[in-house]
């Protein structure tokens, strides 16, 4: 079978479209990726995996910047010719069901989060509106639907009344940690100093503005911030206005076939996002697996599925991520009892061989049978 694949993003930084993609083709599948390209150099070569980049000008309003990615992706589309389409979140979903739908090919939907509910949606009741709307059109077109939590699973069911929804959640290829530390040079911190590590974008009401102001709570442990995102720059004035340049250190986003050596480095995880948007109190990120694999303690926001998934495998602590006062003193008992610590670090590892792509590759490979 010929898969296209079809999405708005960044390759070099999409773990979950270079698992699918890499897991398709190692079954035996053809697969084409036809996606955004934000940066200037090559697309990124995935070996066995023809990708297409569509240049984009990040500098556009997405207003304008959407309906041109749309038209070239649907005529770059069709012109890989797959047998079956494959389109992740729904910013991807209209190329992809035109497509499917031109080719008579089947479509599945891959909706990596609760899109309509995402935080950049919130006090934009138009933007929202349309949104969901494309998502209504559409989502009946998918012959699959798939998602990356039961809750967003459960949401999606009953509110376009599919008769099943598909979960394939975010655990990365099992790892074993790395020695070495590529993060404490690159941020000139000294050897022997703790590094309480958050990974991942930098976006608008996901509990990071708490963190910070948690930050001087954390005794002698420098907080990293590893990434970007459309919220740095607020979140550099914070840490500058607090005068907590020494705490508070930023590192520029790092592609996903070196984190894992970055993330190893760390001490403890952080995965505190608010839930401040449905999108968010659903979600099961790929950080706190990727965590898992490093053996760090994790601390995790009091929310359904990362809360439970901590909780049960007693991996870490739980905390409200709207309380600092939680956050500084959640972290401090992380880092407090080296027995403590090291029992942590050994279920950590322990819950990382369960939850990992090749205990669930198999419920994606099940959409696309072999002839």
């Amino acid at each position: 079978m010929h898969i296209g694949m079809v999405a708005f993003t960044d390759l070099r930084y999409d773990f979950r479209i270079y698992r699918e993609a890499t897991a398709l083709a190692a079954a035996g599948h053809r697969v084409s990726v036809v996606a955004s390209l934000f940066h200037a150099g090559p697309s990124p070569a995935w070996e066995g995996i023809t990708i297409v980049g569509l240049p984009v000008n990040r500098a556009r309003s997405l207003r304008h910047t959407y309906p041109s990615f749309w038209r070239r992706a649907t005529q770059a589309l069709k012109t890989v010719a797959p047998t079956a389409v494959h389109g992740h979140d729904l910013d991807a979903l209209w190329p992809a069901a035109r497509v499917a739908q031109q080719l008579r090919a089947p479509l599945v939907y891959d909706s990596h989060e609760l899109w309509t509910e995402q935080s950049s949606l919130l006090g934009r009741p138009h933007v929202r509106a349309f949104w969901r709307l494309l998502e209504r059109r559409l989502i009946r077109t998918a012959d699959h639907t798939i998602t990356v939590s039961q809750p967003i699973a459960d949401e999606l069911q009953r509110r376009y009344r599919l008769r099943a929804v598909g979960v394939i959640r975010n655990l990365p290829p099992y790892r074993a940690p790395l020695a070495g530390d590529p993060l404490r040079p690159a941020l000139g911190l000294a050897p022997s100093r703790p590094v309480v590590l958050y990974q991942g974008g930098f976006l608008t009401e996901n509990g990071l503005a708490e963190v910070i102001a948690a930050a001087p709570g954390f005794g002698d442990a420098a907080l990293v911030l590893l990434g970007d995102g459309p919220d740095e720059d607020r979140l550099r004035r914070l840490v500058a206005q607090a005068g907590l340049e020494q705490r508070v250190l930023f590192h520029p986003r790092v592609p996903f076939a070196a984190l894992h050596a970055y993330t190893c480095a760390a001490d403890v995880g952080l995965c505190l996002i608010k839930g401040t948007c449905r999108s968010f109190a659903y979600s099961l990120p790929n950080k706190l697996f990727e965590y898992l694999m490093a053996g760090l303690p994790v601390l995790a926001s009091d929310l359904p599925e990362m809360g439970r998934v901590v909780t049960e495998a007693q991996v870490g602590l739980v905390v409200d991520p709207l309380d600092p006062q939680q956050v500084a003193h959640g972290v401090r008992a992380l880092l407090a009892d080296p027995g403590q610590r090291a029992r942590w670090r050994l279920a950590a590892l322990a819950a990382a061989r369960r939850f990992c792509w090749e205990e669930e590759a198999h419920q994606l490979l099940a959409l696309y049978p072999l002839p």
